[in-house]
């Protein structure tokens, strides 16, 4: 699967899916020593939920989160969702406040075509969004970065050789 780079208003979209949540946390730790002016946020399937007890506990999410937020200092922290299409969603990052988004008594990422607008809206383009929805649904990882485009295709320099794949 190919990553895309897109222009969202000043800065410019970056995403990619990965289905080893370890990869996630490798590339975030890439971004952090050698990459600036950066939003680093990550969507996942999740198992189950748990609003009853106040938190939303996942395995592989909230290490994903507790990883990540230490290298970005991510203020939003982890977040879910469901969404009638693919299921128990997280997300961590400050794309949170658009997913969690009330849309009369709904956040945005929970209507059926929440996820997919979020994403068009971003500026990724129609096939990479349905693809990304599609392994996110089979449980992959999605990674959005935004940031200026000079470092975003530094990065998708460094990672190419694993996309080929």
């Amino acid at each position: 699967m190919k990553a895309s780079v897109t222009k969202s208003a000043n800065k410019h979209v970056f995403s990619k899916i990965f289905f080893d949540y370890h990869r996630i946390i490798e590339v975030a730790e890439i971004i952090h020593n050698d990459f600036m002016d950066y939003e680093l946020s990550v969507l996942g399937k999740t198992s189950k939920l748990f609003p009853a007890q106040g938190k939303d506990t996942i395995g592989n999410g909230k290490t994903i989160q507790n990883h990540v937020g230490e290298l970005t200092a991510l203020g939003s922290g982890f977040q879910s969702f469901f969404n009638p299409e693919i299921g128990n969603i997280f997300i961590i990052g400050p794309l949170s406040s658009i997913f969690l988004n009330d849309l009369e008594g709904k956040s945005l990422g929970a209507l059926s075509m929440g996820p997919y607008g979020i994403l068009r809206g971003l500026g990724i383009s129609q096939e990479i969004a349905k693809a990304h929805l599609s392994a996110l649904e089979k449980g992959g990882y999605l990674m959005i970065i935004r940031g200026f485009d000079d470092q975003l295709n530094d990065l998708k320099d460094l990672l190419e050789p694993e996309m080929v794949k």
